[in-house]
């Protein structure tokens, strides 16, 4: 019979349900929407990544008028760079989980691209065994997943 795994051999959890899965390791969350994935839906597992982790980021990036550059910084995102592009500028941002405007504003952004296909997405996180397994826990709360998939680190 093997022995069981310990907690720091975990290596990644994976989540998934019929239009939404996550895939976590210790620095990273991939997110996965598919166009089925609902409004609320988004917003509560956008918002359960942030309560279990407030300093969890996504990076964005956004091409835009100058203008609007001060318009995402006074929502919340943290620019940092910008070049310009042409007639636009590209600008690079932080969407801090800390800040409430700025999670509005993500989650806005992804229900936007979702309205024209699956959407993809990567945040950083202070991930790490207790914090994966808090939030494997706090999504099955969600009552919407039905695969979790833990897998651990094998000595060879």
């Amino acid at each position: 019979m093997p022995e069981p795994q310990k907690t720091q051999d975990l290596v990644s959890i994976e989540v998934s349900g019929l239009s939404a899965s996550l895939l976590m390791t210790h620095g990273s969350i991939s997110l996965w929407f598919g166009r089925s994935a609902t409004p609320s839906l988004v917003s509560r597992i956008i918002r359960t990544i942030a309560r279990i982790d407030c300093a969890a980021e996504h990076e964005r990036v956004i091409i835009c008028d100058f203008d609007e550059i001060g318009d995402f910084e006074g929502r919340g995102y943290v620019l940092t760079s910008y070049a310009r592009s042409g007639d636009m500028y590209r600008a690079i941002f932080v969407v801090p989980f800390s800040r409430e405007e700025a999670l509005d504003l993500f989650i806005d952004s992804i229900l936007d691209a979702i309205s024209n296909g699956d959407v993809s997405v990567s945040l950083r996180w202070r991930g790490g065994p207790v914090r994966m397994r808090a939030l494997c826990e706090e999504l099955k709360r969600l009552n919407y997943f039905t695969r979790f998939i833990s897998n651990y680190r094998t000595d060879e």
